[in-house]
């Protein structure tokens, strides 16, 4: 495996690779993890045998998006993936972020080693957002257009978080034949049962965001939603646990009407902290407009037993009514959906409840591997049909 990003991290990219090599290296595989050279040291192994690049001096940036030192980190990928491939000599290559891609298909043009790529995104939903002046964000889109045009369909199979990505795959060049829609896992171990502490006339009501607040987030619309709440029950809070800084958070959130005094903010340390702080909620939102990936967080909130309010570009599992709520990317229905989750705390309890029990019983990580060993397989069959091929047309034409 080849990934463009900081490893370990508790970023949801970084969350997907540790749970993928878990489970596959649990099965028997022979993982190596090709990756830059920093990390969150606190965070424990995946199992895969990890091969860093060389530090670069003054870059460490831990969060995603655009960086000074990604070209040059980019290079030292490549170095590092073709060294790796020669002392341990794998099958194949799985890619991980376009960077990854990238490196993964040079590598190949040098190895001879068949790609699988694992598509956690477009470019085109996110890059701009990293952007405020409209010339930079007009540029960023045209970048993100190239690469999502050029980089996926390179692969030799492409691997998707969700179903609605195939469709925007096909559109941009690759055959539907070779793309694979393999929602995300979760190993049991890392959500051991625990009762959450149910409303009563003591706590504070709460809904919870977890993860970054980058914009492509649409936290406008959760800040602008939690206007609504709060001036319906005055004593709900908004909880945002997060490893990112959220000073400029806030002050978007204040730009919406929300007041600091109804936002609980939480530095994201470690897991077993996070779940405990997430466990006390009465309802996880997911207010992303569009995500043609998987939101780490979706299926984090659900397996901790956490009803989901989600806009309906980013809700692919949910049971609208029946473990979660899907409304339209709109504050009134966005607000009311929370609204009547937190007035109805047994009902919220039973959709919680539903989520984790459906959560569990399709999509553990076991239940993913065979789904890879057979990308892994057809993309090694195809590729040795075509070196046999290459190999017979040499052979006749030196006959």
């Amino acid at each position: 495996m080849v990934a463009a990003c900081p490893y370990p991290t508790s970023q949801g990219t970084q969350v997907y690779i540790r749970g993928l090599c878990r489970a596959l290296v649990a099965a028997g595989h022979e993982v190596h993890l090709v990756t830059y050279p920093f990390g969150e040291d606190h965070l424990e192994p995946c199992g895969a045998v990890l091969h860093r690049t060389p530090s670069l001096p003054g870059y460490s940036k831990l969060r995603a998006g655009p960086g000074w030192g990604k070209p040059l980190l980019g290079m030292l990928l490549l170095r590092r993936l073709v060294q790796v491939i020669g002392e341990v000599e794998p099958d194949l290559i799985h890619a991980h972020n376009y960077e990854g891609q990238l490196a993964a298909c040079l590598a190949r043009g040098l190895t001879g080693l068949p790609v699988v790529y694992s598509a956690h995104n477009l470019m085109e939903d996110e890059l701009e957002s990293y952007f405020d002046h409209p010339i930079s964000r007009g540029l960023a889109r045209r970048v993100a257009g190239m690469l999502d045009r050029e980089l996926p369909r390179r692969a030799d199979r492409c691997v998707t978080l969700s179903r609605s990505a195939v469709p925007a795959l096909v559109d941009l060049g690759l055959e539907s034949g070779l793309i694979h829609p393999i929602l995300p896992g979760v190993h049991s171990d890392d959500f051991p049962p625990a009762r959450r502490s149910p409303r009563g006339p003591g706590p504070s009501p709460r809904v919870v965001y977890a993860g970054n607040p980058d914009s492509y987030q649409d936290l406008e619309l959760l800040f602008a939603a939690m206007v609504q709440v709060v001036r319906e029950i005055p004593e709900a809070r908004l909880r945002l646990v997060s490893s990112a800084p959220l000073g400029p958070t806030l002050a978007q959130a204040e730009r919406c009407g929300l007041s600091s005094d109804f936002i609980e903010v939480f530095v994201e340390r470690n897991w077993t902290e996070v779940s405990a702080l997430l466990r006390v909620c009465q309802v996880a939102a997911l207010p992303r407009r569009i995500c043609r990936g998987f939101p780490i967080k979706l299926i984090n909130y659900r397996a901790l037993g956490l009803p989901v309010v989600a806009c309906a570009g980013a809700a692919e599992g949910i049971r609208d009514g029946e473990d979660g709520l899907v409304v339209p990317f709109d504050v009134d229905s966005f607000a009311g959906a929370l609204l009547s989750l937190l007035d109805e705390p047994e009902r919220a309890d039973r959709m919680g409840e539903a989520a984790r029990t459906s959560t569990f019983r399709e999509h553990r990580w076991e239940l993913r591997v065979p789904e890879f060993e057979r990308v892994y397989a057809a993309t090694l069959g195809a590729h040795s049909s075509l070196r046999r091929t290459s190999v017979s047309g040499r052979c006749r034409s030196t006959a």
